[in-house]
C-alpha cells in the first residue's frame, strides 16, 4: 500500500509504504482453531486406538503453525515512511516506531529505478547519496511499486 500526503502550505511530502495484508489476525486465529480441532480429533481417534504418543506430536504441529502465522503477520506490520522537505529526505523503517532512520541532503540525493534481470520480477527502487544506496519498498508488489515510482516522480520533479 502506498499513501502519499502533500502539505501544500509547508511543502512537506510524506509517502507511507506498507505491505498488503491479505488476512487479519482474527482470521488467522480462526484458521488455526479449525486446523487444531481437526488435528486433535484425529489424534484422539488414534489415541483411542492405543497410539497415545500421537498427542505430543499433534500439539507440536499446532504450535509450529501458530509460530509460523505469528512471524508472517508480524512481518506484515513493516512500515516505511519517506519524508521530503525543502532540504532533506528522511527514510524511516520499523514496525511500531522508527527502528532505523536515514537522512539525506535533498540536493545530493538521487532516486533511481533498476529494471529486473528476470522478466516478470518487480522493479527495484533505490535512493542514493554519497555512494550509499537504500532500497525503498522492497516488500511492495508490482502494482504498488509502479504507484510509488509515479508518486516519487511527482515529488522530485515538482
Amino acid at each position: 500500500m502506498v499513501e502519499t500526503r502533500i502539505n501544500q502550505a509547508t511543502g512537506l511530502t510524506t509517502i507511507i509504504l506498507k505491505p498488503n495484508n491479505s488476512s487479519s489476525w482474527q482470521f488467522n486465529m480462526q484458521v488455526l482453531a479449525s486446523l487444531s480441532i481437526i488435528i486433535l480429533l484425529l489424534a484422539g481417534y488414534f489415541a483411542f486406538q492405543g497410539l497415545w504418543l500421537v498427542f505430543p506430536f499433534a500439539f507440536l504441529v499446532i504450535a509450529s503453525v501458530y509460530i509460523c502465522l505469528y512471524l508472517r503477520v508480524s512481518a506484515n506490520f513493516k512500515t516505511e515512511v519517506i519524508t521530503f522537505d525543502d532540504s532533506t529526505v528522511v527514510v524511516e523503517r520499523g514496525n511500531d516506531y522508527a527502528e532505523n532512520t536515514w537522512k539525506y541532503h535533498r540536493l545530493w540525493t538521487k532516486i533511481f529505478v533498476k529494471t529486473p534481470l528476470i522478466r516478470g520480477h518487480p522493479k527495484q527502487i533505490f535512493i542514493r547519496s554519497h555512494g550509499k544506496e537504500l532500497e525503498l519498498g522492497s516488500f511492495l508488489n508490482k502494482r504498488d511499486k509502479e504507484i510509488l515510482i509515479k508518486d516519487l516522480k511527482s515529488v522530485v520533479y515538482a
